[in-house]
């Protein structure tokens, strides 16, 4: 479950990673998960409460989590680039594969899809490891993760929360 709970966290700093690096996504994003879209519907678009310092504490884990996807996206890239593929190629076999298309319909050669098959079982182990490297970031932030996400997922439906967050951000550390 705590997967499906990492999507939002990760398509937030994968596209902060994405606006800050320009380098291609080597990730597979999840295509209309439906675990994903149930818990989605579980959430309120309620507003939280989130204190000053809590919301420093989630900056603080943000950044952390932005740096280690940041890194797990160039191991990404170059696990497909050892592999002797493309990473366009890599991109386009992914997403035939999630929208259901036959492998015979992917205007590839088998043995592209053959590079695909084995990069992917290294980028799942990989992504198995971000994953805990995640968890264990948000918590050495002071944070559970599961605060964690009920904030990011408020962040995401919350203009206030937002424009506090930017507010914060804009400031200048004082230690």
């Amino acid at each position: 479950m705590l997967k499906y709970l990492l999507v939002p966290i990760l398509a937030f700093s994968l596209l902060a990673c994405q606006s800050d690096q320009g380098e291609p996504v080597t990730e597979q994003a999840p295509a209309e998960d439906p675990m994903q879209e149930q818990f989605q519907q579980q959430q309120p678009a309620a507003e939280i409460d989130v204190s000053d310092d809590e919301l420093k504490k989630f900056l603080d884990a943000s950044s952390v989590v932005q740096q280690i996807q940041m890194e797990s996206q160039q191991e990404m890239v170059a696990i497909v680039e050892d592999e002797g593929l493309a990473v366009e190629t890599f991109n386009q076999i992914a997403q035939a594969r999630q929208t259901g298309q036959p492998d015979d319909d992917i205007n590839v050669s088998s043995e592209e899809l053959e590079k695909f098959d084995k990069a992917s079982e290294t980028i799942s182990v990989l992504e198995q490891d971000m994953e805990s490297k995640l968890m264990s970031a948000i918590e050495d932030e002071g944070m559970e993760p599961e605060r964690f996400m009920a904030i990011n997922m408020a962040l995401q439906q919350d203009p206030s929360l937002q424009q506090r967050i930017q507010e914060m951000m804009g400031q200048p550390q004082m230690q």
